[in-house]
């Protein structure tokens, strides 16, 4: 299997590879590291079960946008092309392959606040590399803000049309807790918020960080036309909102949230009402992945993590602002 990768990579690509060893990663995709002439590599293999030849389509459109980001200076993976196209085919499986960035991951525990403002830095350098490229072939361009509060609402009477007596306490509660929520919000809402090309999986399995700060941007395989601000809101659930003693989040660090706000606004501008508001747009937009029975499963799995946040986000809603007011 690895001479067969070898050889589709140096046939494509011509690079040869030396040793390829399997790497943890990837819902359903796999991936390989490899020690080849242009130095070390990562190896995608796109799963044909979750991806189809459109929605690969709008991939290589992405990832060619990730080429651009590079030239811009933003620290992101090399990828190869050969003919101008980033995505090849073994038989009927796709691949594509980039640089290997070296750096660690981090969490709500082990984050520095210089890594913090870091990561805001280079958040708002993306930010502003996308907003600088056209937006030819985006996906989700132009985004219809009434349909979104609609699909809102019809998610929420759906899931609770089909509520049964067996299902977990928990997600009744949290599923119920949707309702003032939704009558609050209105499509000035999202209306009054940023638009344009976002990472949209801005999460810590996509950020490697070194000693100094952030060290690469990676998987830029969603990035699309979306809430620009989900981005650092994801980013704030991810890092700034803090465990409990029971290990469920229950408290956001505003130290972090305003290292994070520093960097930002040393490119673009960036204030706490701007976080508070980053915060809602992650909820809109993530509720419906995370507020499900499947997530609330006894299972623990990455899914959980995520739902934690939204829950917590559920919560607090109403009184977001008043930690962020502390900065």
């Amino acid at each position: 299997m690895y001479q067969e990768i070898a050889d589709f990579i140096y046939e494509t690509y011509g690079l040869v590879c030396h040793f390829v060893t399997p790497v943890d990663g990837g819902w359903l995709n796999r991936l390989w590291k490899a020690s080849s002439c242009q130095g070390e590599l990562l190896i995608k293999q796109y799963s044909t079960k979750r991806y189809d030849r459109k929605k690969l389509n709008l991939i290589e459109y992405a990832l060619q946008r990730q080429l651009l980001l590079e030239q811009a200076g933003i620290p992101c993976p090399h990828i190869f092309r050969n003919g101008g196209r980033i995505l090849h085919y073994h038989g009927d499986t796709p691949y594509m392959v980039m640089s290997f960035c070296e750096g660690r991951k981090e969490e709500p525990g082990t984050i520095s606040l210089t890594r913090m403002e870091s990561l805001g830095h280079a958040c708002a350098l993306m930010h502003l590399a996308f907003s600088r490229l056209p937006l030819t072939d985006v996906r989700g361009f132009p985004i219809d803000c009434e349909k979104l509060l609609a699909s809102l609402w019809e998610n929420y009477y759906s899931r609770r049309q089909c509520l049964s007596e067996d299902a977990p306490l928990e997600y009744k509660e949290a599923l119920l807790a949707q309702e003032p929520i939704l009558r609050e919000l209105s499509t000035d809402f999202f209306q009054s918020l940023p638009m344009g090309i976002a990472h949209e999986d801005f999460t810590p399995d996509n950020l490697l960080f070194c000693k100094n700060g952030v060290s690469a941007i990676i998987d830029f395989d969603r990035n699309q036309y979306g809430f620009v601000w989900h981005d650092i809101g994801r980013a704030l659930l991810s890092f700034a909102l803090e465990d409990t003693a029971a290990g469920i989040p229950g408290r956001l660090n505003v130290s972090k949230i305003h290292a994070f706000i520093r960097g930002y606004s040393r490119v673009l501008p960036l204030t706490t009402a701007d976080a508070a508001d980053a915060l809602r747009i992650s909820w809109c937009i993530e509720v419906l992945w995370w507020i499900m029975p499947s997530c609330f499963s006894a299972e623990k799995s990455k899914a959980t993590r995520y739902r934690d946040e939204i829950l917590w986000l559920t919560n607090h809603w109403f009184a977001v602002d008043g930690p962020l007011q502390n900065i």
